[in-house]
């Protein structure tokens, strides 16, 4: 594993599934910046919904289907709640090339979410390589406390 940060702006992003796993990346990522995002799903969670409007979202209402995609993604989140479909997904994705994280694989996950703490020009970021991202959050809230402490 080696940690990088990856400018995102106007980038292809593609997300299968739309529940709150898809949400909690989604938003984590538009925090930082403003990439062009496409999701595959047939339910959509309202907060996503919100920002169909006031971003570059574009949403399929359908279960995911390998003729749907269309285009070359820069990365893929697949978040659904149905293992065999995730894999299924990341496997036909990977082998058109694009990189995959997936919600319930990390063996078979390309890279992975790190929790992200960003101040003035400073950006931290602190990744469990997937094992656990309720620890990861919690260390990233006493980084972020501590940053805000040393001003």
């Amino acid at each position: 594993m080696f940690p990088l940060l990856f400018k995102l702006s106007d980038k292809k992003l593609l997300f299968i599934g739309g529940g709150n796993v898809a949400k909690r990346k989604l938003l984590s990522i538009l925090n930082q910046s403003s990439p062009e995002v496409t999701i595959i799903s047939k339910e959509l969670h309202p907060d996503i919904k919100k920002l169909l409007s006031s971003n570059k979202i574009t949403w399929i209402n359908s279960n995911f289907k390998e003729e749907l995609l269309k285009e070359k993604y820069y990365f893929a989140f697949i978040c659904t709640d149905d293992k065999e479909l995730n894999r299924k997904a990341a496997l036909i994705l990977k082998k058109l090339g694009t990189p995959v994280n997936i919600c319930d694989n990390k063996e078979l996950s390309d890279f992975f979410m790190p929790a992200v703490i960003s101040q003035d020009d400073i950006t931290i970021s602190v990744s469990t390589k997937g094992k656990s991202p309720a620890f990861a959050k919690q260390l990233k809230e006493v980084i972020s406390k501590t940053l805000k402490g040393l001003k």
